[in-house]
C-alpha cells in the first residue's frame, strides 16, 4: 500500500480490511486461470525443463547430491523422492549466477543496475522489482526458454525507472526489446509446462 506518512496504522488498517475479499477473489481467479503442468512422478525417463529444454531424469542408487545434473541428465538420489524441494534449490542456486550474468547483458538496453539480484520462490509472479531498487526473480523462470527469460528481465529492469505500467513503461520496454508483446504472448501459453506444484519455501 502506498499512503501519506501522517497516516495512522489503525487507518491502514481498516483501509486494507475493507479489500481483503476482493484481494482473495482475485488470487483466487489467478490460481484458477493459470494452467498447471501434472505433478512429477519422479520415476526414470520423466523430463524437467532448463532454459526452454528438457532433460531426462534418472533415478541412481548412490550419489553425494540429493539431486545432481550432468549437462544432459539429472540425477536424482532415489531416497531423495519426492524432489520439489531440492528441483526448487537446484534451480535458485543455478539461477543465482545464470541471472546475474544475464541482467549484466541486457541491463544496457534499459538503465541503472539494480542493487541486487534475488532468487525466490514468488507464487505466480514471474518477478517483481523492490522500492529499493532489487529485483526478485521466481525460481520458476529458469525452465523457460532464454528468450522469456530475457522478457521478464527485461520487464522488471524497465520498473527500476518506470515502477507503473504506463505509456512510458511501454515505451522502454518496445525500445529494449521491440517484440515485446509476441514474448510476453508466449510466456502465457508457455504457464501451462512449467513445474508449479513446489510449495513455497522461507528463503
Amino acid at each position: 500500500m502506498h499512503a501519506p506518512l501522517a497516516t495512522s496504522d489503525d487507518e491502514l488498517a481498516a483501509w486494507a480490511g475493507t479489500k481483503l475479499l476482493w484481494v482473495h477473489r482475485k488470487l483466487a481467479l489467478k490460481e484458477e486461470s493459470t494452467p498447471k503442468a501434472p505433478a512429477p512422478e519422479y520415476v526414470t525417463g520423466e523430463t524437467f525443463s532448463y532454459l526452454g529444454r528438457r532433460y531426462r531424469l534418472v533415478l541412481v542408487d548412490e550419489q553425494q547430491a540429493a539431486l545432481d545434473f550432468d549437462g544432459a541428465r539429472f540425477l536424482l538420489r532415489r531416497d531423495a523422492r519426492p524432489a520439489d524441494a531440492h528441483f526448487r534449490q537446484w534451480y535458485i542456486t543455478v539461477g543465482k549466477e545464470w541471472l546475474a550474468r544475464r541482467i549484466d547483458l541486457l541491463r544496457p538496453r534499459t538503465g541503472p543496475a539494480p542493487t541486487r539480484v534475488l532468487v525466490r520462490d514468488l507464487g505466480y509472479r514471474w518477478g517483481s522489482c523492490g522500492r529499493d531498487g532489487a529485483l526478485y526473480i521466481n525460481w520458476r523462470v529458469l525452465q523457460l526458454p532464454v528468450r522469456l527469460v530475457d522478457y521478464v528481465l527485461v520487464h522488471e529492469l524497465c520498473h527500476l525507472v518506470e515502477p507503473s505500467h504506463n505509456r512510458e513503461f511501454r515505451r522502454s520496454l518496445e525500445r529494449a526489446l521491440p517484440d515485446w508483446q509476441d514474448r510476453k504472448a508466449e510466456l502465457d501459453r508457455s504457464s501451462a509446462d512449467v513445474f508449479w506444484c513446489a510449495p513455497a519455501m522461507r528463503q
